[in-house]
Protein backbone atom coordinates (compact mmCIF):
# COMPACT_ATOMS: atom_id res chain seq x y z
CA UNK A 1 0.00 0.00 0.00
CA UNK A 2 0.75 3.48 -0.95
CA UNK A 3 0.29 5.17 2.32
CA UNK A 4 -0.27 8.85 2.44
CA UNK A 5 -0.68 11.57 5.51
CA UNK A 6 -2.11 15.15 4.95
CA UNK A 7 -2.14 18.01 7.68
CA UNK A 8 -4.89 21.15 7.35
CA UNK A 9 -3.85 24.30 8.54
CA UNK A 10 -5.23 26.29 11.15
CA UNK A 11 -3.00 28.33 12.86
CA UNK A 12 -2.17 28.01 16.41
CA UNK A 13 -4.47 24.86 16.20
CA UNK A 14 -1.65 23.22 14.44
CA UNK A 15 -0.93 21.99 18.21
CA UNK A 16 -3.44 19.94 18.43
CA UNK A 17 -2.49 18.01 15.31
CA UNK A 18 1.43 17.73 16.99
CA UNK A 19 -0.76 16.31 20.09
CA UNK A 20 -2.38 13.42 17.74
CA UNK A 21 0.71 13.13 15.58
CA UNK A 22 2.31 12.03 18.88
CA UNK A 23 -0.66 9.86 20.44
CA UNK A 24 -0.38 8.42 16.43
CA UNK A 25 3.59 7.60 17.20
CA UNK A 26 3.53 6.40 20.50
CA UNK A 27 0.68 3.75 19.46
CA UNK A 28 2.17 2.53 16.25
CA UNK A 29 5.71 2.27 18.46
CA UNK A 30 3.94 0.26 21.33
CA UNK A 31 2.48 -1.81 18.50
CA UNK A 32 5.90 -3.31 16.93
CA UNK A 33 8.44 -1.99 19.70
CA UNK A 34 10.46 0.37 17.53
CA UNK A 35 10.70 4.38 18.31
CA UNK A 36 10.31 4.72 14.58
CA UNK A 37 9.16 8.78 13.93
CA UNK A 38 5.54 8.67 12.48
CA UNK A 39 6.58 10.52 9.34
CA UNK A 40 8.69 7.41 8.52
CA UNK A 41 5.65 5.50 8.40
CA UNK A 42 4.21 7.35 5.54
CA UNK A 43 5.82 7.65 1.27
CA UNK A 44 3.73 11.03 1.35
CA UNK A 45 3.13 13.86 3.50
CA UNK A 46 1.13 16.70 2.51
CA UNK A 47 0.31 19.83 4.96
CA UNK A 48 -0.95 23.27 4.40
CA UNK A 49 -0.21 26.68 6.98
CA UNK A 50 0.67 25.08 9.88
CA UNK A 51 0.20 22.07 8.62
CA UNK A 52 2.96 22.71 6.30
CA UNK A 53 5.21 23.48 9.35
CA UNK A 54 4.90 19.72 10.60
CA UNK A 55 4.81 18.44 7.77
CA UNK A 56 8.52 20.03 6.50
CA UNK A 57 9.48 18.99 10.28
CA UNK A 58 8.11 14.98 9.92
CA UNK A 59 9.57 14.98 6.54
CA UNK A 60 13.05 15.47 7.82
CA UNK A 61 13.08 12.65 10.21
CA UNK A 62 11.99 14.93 13.74
CA UNK A 63 9.45 12.52 16.24
CA UNK A 64 5.71 14.17 16.56
CA UNK A 65 6.48 14.90 20.50
CA UNK A 66 9.51 16.65 19.41
CA UNK A 67 7.29 18.75 17.42
CA UNK A 68 4.84 19.37 20.18
CA UNK A 69 7.47 20.64 22.42
CA UNK A 70 8.84 23.10 19.34
CA UNK A 71 4.74 24.28 18.98
CA UNK A 72 4.92 25.14 22.74
CA UNK A 73 7.74 27.86 22.41
CA UNK A 74 6.91 28.47 18.62
CA UNK A 75 3.19 29.68 19.62
CA UNK A 76 3.42 32.05 22.06
CA UNK A 77 6.58 33.47 20.48
CA UNK A 78 5.25 34.12 16.87
CA UNK A 79 1.59 35.13 17.98
CA UNK A 80 2.88 38.28 19.53
CA UNK A 81 1.35 40.72 18.05
CA UNK A 82 3.73 42.93 15.82
CA UNK A 83 1.61 46.02 15.18
CA UNK A 84 -2.27 46.21 15.58
CA UNK A 85 -2.43 44.80 11.60
CA UNK A 86 -4.63 47.39 10.42
CA UNK A 87 -1.90 49.21 7.89
CA UNK A 88 0.95 45.82 8.30
CA UNK A 89 1.27 42.33 9.13
CA UNK A 90 0.12 41.64 12.42
CA UNK A 91 2.62 38.84 13.30
CA UNK A 92 6.84 39.20 12.38
CA UNK A 93 7.76 36.66 9.76
CA UNK A 94 11.22 36.84 10.80
CA UNK A 95 10.66 35.85 14.27
CA UNK A 96 8.86 32.48 12.43
CA UNK A 97 11.92 32.21 10.42
CA UNK A 98 14.33 32.28 13.30
CA UNK A 99 12.42 29.68 14.80
CA UNK A 100 11.82 27.35 12.15
CA UNK A 101 15.52 27.62 11.31
CA UNK A 102 16.42 26.26 14.45
CA UNK A 103 14.73 22.42 13.22
CA UNK A 104 14.66 22.93 9.46
CA UNK A 105 18.23 24.65 9.33
CA UNK A 106 18.95 25.08 5.62
CA UNK A 107 17.78 21.94 4.58
CA UNK A 108 16.25 21.71 1.30
CA UNK A 109 13.85 19.31 -0.66
CA UNK A 110 16.44 17.41 -1.83
CA UNK A 111 17.08 16.50 1.72
CA UNK A 112 14.06 15.17 3.04
CA UNK A 113 13.62 11.60 4.35
CA UNK A 114 10.10 11.07 2.94
CA UNK A 115 8.37 12.93 0.09
CA UNK A 116 6.86 15.96 0.58
CA UNK A 117 4.45 18.16 -0.76
CA UNK A 118 3.49 22.14 1.08
CA UNK A 119 0.52 24.33 -0.85
CA UNK A 120 1.41 28.08 -1.10
CA UNK A 121 -0.43 30.49 -3.67
CA UNK A 122 1.48 33.08 -6.06
CA UNK A 123 -0.43 36.38 -5.31
CA UNK A 124 0.79 37.53 -8.84
CA UNK A 125 -0.92 35.15 -10.68
CA UNK A 126 -3.99 33.68 -8.93
CA UNK A 127 -2.66 30.13 -8.79
CA UNK A 128 -1.78 27.50 -6.65
CA UNK A 129 1.67 26.80 -6.17
CA UNK A 130 2.67 23.55 -4.83
CA UNK A 131 6.50 22.61 -3.76
CA UNK A 132 7.36 19.04 -3.72
CA UNK A 133 10.26 16.78 -3.74
CA UNK A 134 11.76 14.96 -6.02
CA UNK A 135 8.84 12.02 -6.79
CA UNK A 136 7.57 13.37 -10.37
CA UNK A 137 10.80 14.00 -12.67
CA UNK A 138 9.28 17.79 -13.40
CA UNK A 139 10.18 18.44 -9.48
CA UNK A 140 13.63 18.40 -10.35
CA UNK A 141 14.66 21.36 -11.16
CA UNK A 142 12.54 22.82 -7.31
CA UNK A 143 14.52 20.76 -5.14
CA UNK A 144 17.16 23.49 -4.24
CA UNK A 145 14.42 25.11 -2.20
CA UNK A 146 14.96 25.78 1.31
CA UNK A 147 12.21 24.18 3.67
CA UNK A 148 12.50 26.97 5.76
CA UNK A 149 11.14 29.26 2.66
CA UNK A 150 8.59 27.07 1.97
CA UNK A 151 7.06 26.89 5.31
CA UNK A 152 6.79 30.37 5.41
CA UNK A 153 5.13 30.79 1.69
CA UNK A 154 2.78 28.23 3.26
CA UNK A 155 2.27 30.11 6.53
CA UNK A 156 1.55 33.44 4.86
CA UNK A 157 -2.05 33.63 5.59
CA UNK A 158 -3.28 37.80 4.11
CA UNK A 159 -3.02 40.34 7.25
CA UNK A 160 -1.13 37.62 9.80
CA UNK A 161 2.14 37.29 8.13
CA UNK A 162 4.13 38.95 5.05
CA UNK A 163 4.43 37.83 1.88
CA UNK A 164 7.08 34.92 0.88
CA UNK A 165 9.74 34.54 -1.56
CA UNK A 166 11.21 31.25 -2.44
CA UNK A 167 14.51 30.52 -4.69
CA UNK A 168 12.10 30.13 -7.30
CA UNK A 169 8.81 31.68 -6.52
CA UNK A 170 7.94 35.28 -5.56
CA UNK A 171 5.15 36.98 -3.75
CA UNK A 172 3.41 33.60 -2.25
CA UNK A 173 0.92 33.33 0.31
CA UNK A 174 -0.98 30.97 2.53
CA UNK A 175 -1.64 27.66 0.95
CA UNK A 176 -5.15 27.78 2.85
CA UNK A 177 -6.33 29.56 -0.01
CA UNK A 178 -6.48 26.43 -2.40
CA UNK A 179 -6.17 23.86 -0.04
CA UNK A 180 -6.50 24.01 3.67
CA UNK A 181 -6.87 19.93 3.87
CA UNK A 182 -4.49 19.03 1.06
CA UNK A 183 -6.09 15.49 1.13
CA UNK A 184 -7.39 15.35 -2.83
CA UNK A 185 -4.26 17.38 -3.50
CA UNK A 186 -2.18 14.59 -2.54
CA UNK A 187 -4.12 11.76 -3.68
CA UNK A 188 -4.18 12.97 -7.22
CA UNK A 189 -0.41 13.14 -7.06
CA UNK A 190 -0.28 9.70 -5.07
CA UNK A 191 -2.65 8.38 -8.26
CA UNK A 192 -0.07 9.81 -10.54
CA UNK A 193 2.80 7.38 -9.26
CA UNK A 194 3.05 4.55 -11.87
CA UNK A 195 1.41 1.16 -10.11
CA UNK A 196 -1.00 3.12 -7.72
CA UNK A 197 -4.99 3.29 -7.74
CA UNK A 198 -7.24 3.92 -5.36
CA UNK A 199 -7.23 -0.01 -4.29
CA UNK A 200 -3.32 0.93 -3.19
CA UNK A 201 -3.50 4.06 -1.60
CA UNK A 202 -4.46 4.67 2.11
CA UNK A 203 -4.82 7.89 3.68
CA UNK A 204 -5.17 9.24 7.17
CA UNK A 205 -5.93 12.92 6.83
CA UNK A 206 -5.40 15.01 10.22
CA UNK A 207 -7.43 18.17 10.97
CA UNK A 208 -6.82 20.92 13.26
CA UNK A 209 -10.00 20.92 15.28
CA UNK A 210 -13.80 21.06 13.81
CA UNK A 211 -14.76 24.00 15.07
CA UNK A 212 -18.45 23.66 17.12
CA UNK A 213 -19.94 27.24 15.26
CA UNK A 214 -17.93 30.16 13.96
CA UNK A 215 -15.38 32.21 16.41
CA UNK A 216 -16.87 35.47 15.16
CA UNK A 217 -20.43 37.01 15.00
CA UNK A 218 -22.38 36.20 12.01
CA UNK A 219 -25.15 38.23 13.08
CA UNK A 220 -23.13 41.28 12.12
CA UNK A 221 -22.00 39.72 8.75
CA UNK A 222 -26.02 39.54 7.51
CA UNK A 223 -25.46 42.93 6.08
CA UNK A 224 -22.03 43.63 6.47
CA UNK A 225 -19.74 45.27 4.12
CA UNK A 226 -16.32 44.98 2.68
CA UNK A 227 -14.63 45.69 6.42
CA UNK A 228 -16.32 43.46 8.78
CA UNK A 229 -16.39 40.40 6.34
CA UNK A 230 -12.22 41.04 5.85
CA UNK A 231 -11.85 42.01 9.96
CA UNK A 232 -13.85 40.87 12.88
CA UNK A 233 -13.11 43.76 14.73
CA UNK A 234 -13.19 44.13 18.78
CA UNK A 235 -15.65 45.77 20.58
CA UNK A 236 -14.97 48.45 22.81
CA UNK A 237 -12.00 49.90 20.48
CA UNK A 238 -11.76 53.12 18.89
CA UNK A 239 -11.74 51.73 15.57
CA UNK A 240 -15.49 49.78 16.49
CA UNK A 241 -16.67 52.87 17.97
CA UNK A 242 -15.91 55.07 14.53
CA UNK A 243 -17.75 51.96 12.99
CA UNK A 244 -20.60 52.09 14.42
CA UNK A 245 -20.55 55.46 14.30
CA UNK A 246 -20.50 55.47 10.96
CA UNK A 247 -23.41 53.15 10.28
CA UNK A 248 -25.74 55.54 12.31
CA UNK A 249 -24.63 58.77 10.44
CA UNK A 250 -23.34 60.62 13.36
CA UNK A 251 -21.52 64.01 12.90
CA UNK A 252 -18.05 63.83 11.36
CA UNK A 253 -16.81 66.56 13.87
CA UNK A 254 -18.72 64.09 16.65
CA UNK A 255 -16.87 61.20 16.02
CA UNK A 256 -13.33 62.73 15.52
CA UNK A 257 -13.82 64.40 19.15
CA UNK A 258 -15.17 61.44 20.69
CA UNK A 259 -12.18 58.99 18.99
CA UNK A 260 -9.15 61.23 20.76
CA UNK A 261 -11.24 61.67 23.70
CA UNK A 262 -11.66 57.88 24.35
CA UNK A 263 -9.75 55.79 26.40
CA UNK A 264 -10.36 53.11 24.64
CA UNK A 265 -7.60 50.91 22.81
CA UNK A 266 -7.55 51.87 19.34
CA UNK A 267 -7.83 48.45 17.56
CA UNK A 268 -8.05 44.74 18.36
CA UNK A 269 -9.47 42.00 16.00
CA UNK A 270 -10.39 38.31 16.60
CA UNK A 271 -9.38 37.31 12.86
CA UNK A 272 -10.86 37.45 9.62
CA UNK A 273 -14.39 35.85 9.01
CA UNK A 274 -13.69 35.68 5.24
CA UNK A 275 -10.46 34.03 5.94
CA UNK A 276 -11.78 31.11 8.27
CA UNK A 277 -15.18 30.88 6.52
CA UNK A 278 -12.69 29.81 3.09
CA UNK A 279 -10.46 28.00 5.14
CA UNK A 280 -13.24 26.24 6.87
CA UNK A 281 -15.57 25.56 4.10
CA UNK A 282 -12.25 24.09 2.05
CA UNK A 283 -11.08 21.42 4.49
CA UNK A 284 -14.83 19.76 4.43
CA UNK A 285 -15.72 19.79 1.20
CA UNK A 286 -11.68 17.81 0.52
CA UNK A 287 -12.30 15.69 3.14
CA UNK A 288 -16.04 14.66 1.83
CA UNK A 289 -14.72 14.15 -1.85
CA UNK A 290 -11.73 12.43 -0.62
CA UNK A 291 -13.72 9.82 1.99
CA UNK A 292 -15.93 9.36 -1.25
CA UNK A 293 -12.50 8.36 -3.43
CA UNK A 294 -11.14 6.07 -0.75
CA UNK A 295 -14.06 4.47 1.23
CA UNK A 296 -12.08 2.34 3.81
CA UNK A 297 -8.98 3.03 2.89
CA UNK A 298 -9.42 7.07 4.53
CA UNK A 299 -9.44 7.89 7.91
CA UNK A 300 -9.84 11.67 9.09
CA UNK A 301 -8.95 13.12 12.67
CA UNK A 302 -10.08 16.02 13.41
CA UNK A 303 -11.98 16.25 17.16
CA UNK A 304 -14.72 18.39 18.07
CA UNK A 305 -13.93 21.71 19.81
CA UNK A 306 -15.73 22.91 22.43
CA UNK A 307 -15.00 26.45 21.54
CA UNK A 308 -14.67 28.32 18.70
CA UNK A 309 -11.14 29.17 18.20
CA UNK A 310 -9.46 31.48 15.87
CA UNK A 311 -6.41 31.34 13.84
CA UNK A 312 -4.01 32.92 16.45
CA UNK A 313 -6.17 32.90 19.98
CA UNK A 314 -3.01 32.07 22.11
CA UNK A 315 -4.30 31.87 25.04
CA UNK A 316 -6.96 28.73 23.85
CA UNK A 317 -4.06 26.48 23.44
CA UNK A 318 -4.21 25.05 26.94
CA UNK A 319 -7.66 23.61 25.76
CA UNK A 320 -6.50 21.57 22.79
CA UNK A 321 -4.33 19.28 25.12
CA UNK A 322 -7.23 16.71 25.97
CA UNK A 323 -8.50 16.57 22.75
CA UNK A 324 -5.65 14.74 20.89
CA UNK A 325 -6.78 11.50 22.35
CA UNK A 326 -7.75 8.74 20.06
CA UNK A 327 -10.91 6.36 20.37
CA UNK A 328 -10.62 2.43 20.13
CA UNK A 329 -12.57 2.71 16.82
CA UNK A 330 -9.06 5.33 15.73
CA UNK A 331 -6.74 2.86 17.02
CA UNK A 332 -7.98 0.31 15.23
CA UNK A 333 -8.46 2.16 11.98
CA UNK A 334 -4.99 3.27 12.41
CA UNK A 335 -3.36 0.18 13.16
CA UNK A 336 -5.38 -1.37 10.04
CA UNK A 337 -3.88 1.05 7.45
CA UNK A 338 -0.37 1.42 8.48
CA UNK A 339 0.12 -2.07 9.49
Amino acid sequence: MFKVLTLDGGGIRGYLSARILANLERLLNNDDGSETGIGQRFDLIAGTSTGGIIAAALAMGMHAKEIVTFYETLVSDVFTPASEGIFEPKYSAEILRQHLEQVLGDATLLDVMTDVCITSVDVENGVARFHKSGYFQRNQTRLDEKLVDIVLATSAAPSYFSLADTRHSRNLCDGGMVANNPSLVALIDAMKLPGNTLETITLISVGTGEQPGTPYDVTRLKNAGILEWMVDIEPNTKVARVVENMQQKRSKILMGTEYFLSNEKVFGSKGSPLLELLMNAQSKLADEQTRFLLQKNYLRINPKLSVPIALDAVETLERLNNLADLDEQQHRAVLRLLR
